[in-house]
């Protein structure tokens, strides 16, 4: 079953409480909207709640993009980025910071990107629109272009092109386009 078949009925999309992912996604919600309305007591609560339901480090300060969906979402870090509509992440993928020459640099993520198992996607790492970053993927300090596949360890990644309706064919049962 896939996750636009479980995740939608009739074009509209639910909320399944059989499924884990479902609640990991609404723990982070809750959480930013309790931020946001600056109860940050119910906040935190909410957020180590999520941390220790779904071992999951989406912290409520990090604005994830509307679209957003994952899948086994175990071990995910989802740090401190510039994150754009259509995110979907697998388990123990990592986003975050690093530091180079004294200065903290974060990623930039572009629309529909794909981080699959165990892909680290770190520092000054700019990833474009419609990517498929493979599992065990490292990433830092890199510039990914639009509709690609990327792969490998930096400095030495892998980058497949592909054309836009490529991307959007592979990555179309993720999302309702």
């Amino acid at each position: 079953m896939s996750a636009s078949t479980r995740l939608y009925k009739d074009g509209d999309m639910v909320f399944n409480p059989m499924h884990t992912v479902t609640w990991a996604i609404f723990l982070y919600r809750l959480s930013r909207l309790l931020y946001l309305a600056g109860n940050i007591y119910e906040a935190n609560c909410v957020y180590y709640l999520n941390k220790i339901m779904n071992s999951v480090e989406w912290f409520y300060q990090v604005e994830l993009p509307e679209h957003f969906m994952a899948e086994h979402p175990l071990g995910s870090v989802l740090g401190k980025a510039q994150y754009s509509d259509y995110l979907f992440v697998y388990q123990g993928t990592t986003i975050g910071g690093n530091r180079k020459k004294g200065k903290l640099y974060y990623p930039k993520l572009g629309k529909n990107v794909v981080l699959y198992a165990n892909a680290t996607i770190l520092g000054e790492t700019t990833i474009a629109n419609n990517v498929i970053v493979s599992s065990n993927t490292y990433i830092i300090n890199e510039k990914v272009p639009d509709n690609c596949i990327v792969f490998g360890q930096s400095p030495n990644i892998v980058i497949k092109e592909k054309s836009e309706p490529e991307i959007l064919e592979m990555t179309k049962h993720l999302w309702r386009w």
